[in-house]
């Protein structure tokens, strides 16, 4: 008895603790998983529609009817033998719908075997249509990949938007390389394909196709490896300057190169030197001669003397132009905060 009645406090803390931390790790709707991300209410629709119809769902598999848990619906869909095809799942007031990009499917990435409802819809999931809360969800496949205006997670290149990407008043589309990065791929790995050629200044952007194609784009005169001629250039054109925007075009989107054309992140300033106490003042680590009668008369009249005198090191001679020497220090400080450095050169 005594035992259960030291225990029982113990133990309801920890009960709770264990129900707050579950809490925490479900997204908004409540499901816990990691393998999808919430997209949005309604049905999933394609990040890049091409020539198909914006408002096209995907096809999918053999559906889990209701009742069931988000959780559920994502263990369903993890199920099937082949996950490569398919871009996430989203729900409707009867059904837990598993969505398969075109051409591929439940049984292989390369049939479309399997697949109860089936359309021409490819490629990631951008957005969703109109929907009911609390019964239309849109989740994507964290695994798939692909195309969509978030799908670049890193700090080099900013999302322009869909389409081409075009630099003012110009419909001209940049030059780009040969294009090599095998499909599919994530944006992560399109920009390090772009950002590891041996010339990047001349780099203005990077733009991923339906296609499947990673495009890394460049100002006119200048290429992938090296930065005065178009050596490596596939498709050649005079387009030149910084991106402006896009042309809106359904195949493509557009991120542009936040360095380009010598916007540089700044350096960090640097920060002032602080002397260390036993520097500061009278007292100092540095040897110091003894002063000679004339000196100390100095000092008595003249106490502030001494302290510099104590910070100078050993042979160091006094300067008359340490006002000067200040000024000039202050405005190469003031220089540092305009430096600026390529992480990429």
């Amino acid at each position: 008895q005594p035992d259960s009645t030291m225990k029982f406090p113990v133990l309801f803390p920890a009960l709770f603790a264990s129900s707050i931390a579950s809490a925490s790790a479900a997204d908004i709707n409540g499901y816990t998983g990691s393998d999808y991300t919430f997209v949005g209410v309604g049905h999933c629709l394609q990040a890049i529609p091409q020539w198909r119809s914006a408002t096209l769902h995907y096809s999918h598999a053999a559906t889990l009817p209701r009742p069931f848990t988000l959780d559920e619906c994502a263990a369903h869909c993890q199920s099937f033998s082949s996950l490569d095809g398919q871009v996430g799942f989203d729900t409707n007031a009867g059904t837990c719908m598993c969505r398969y990009t075109d051409g591929s499917g439940p049984v292989s990435a390369t049939t479309e075997e399997g697949l109860s409802w089936n359309t021409d819809a490819r490629g990631a999931i951008g957005g969703t249509d109109t929907g009911t809360s609390n019964v239309h969800f849109c989740y994507r496949r964290n695994a798939y990949g692909g195309v969509y205006d978030d799908a670049y997670t890193g700090s080099d290149f900013t999302l322009a938007g869909q389409g081409y990407c075009h630099p003012e008043g110009s419909s001209t589309n940049y030059s780009h390389n040969a294009a090599t990065l095998p499909a599919p791929f994530t944006m992560d790995e399109c920009a390090a394909y772009c950002l590891g050629f041996p010339n990047t200044e001349g780099l203005v952007a990077m733009e991923a196709e339906a296609a499947g194609r990673c495009l890394c784009r460049y100002d006119d005169g200048t290429g992938p490896e090296k930065a005065t001629n178009e050596d490596g250039i596939l498709d050649n054109t005079d387009a030149s300057g910084p991106v402006a925007g896009t042309d809106g075009d359904t195949t493509a989107i557009c991120w542009t190169y936040n360095w380009a054309f010598g916007n540089k992140p700044l350096r960090p300033l640097a920060q002032p030197r602080v002397l260390p106490k036993h520097q500061r003042g009278l007292l100092t680590s540095q040897p110091q001669a003894p002063l000679s009668p004339r000196q100390a008369l100095h000092l008595k009249a003249h106490p502030k003397a001494h302290q510099l005198r104590s910070l100078r090191q050993p042979g160091e001679q006094q300067s008359r132009k340490t006002p000067c020497i200040i000024q000039i220090g202050q405005r190469a400080t003031a220089g540092a905060r305009r430096e600026v450095v390529n992480p990429h050169t």
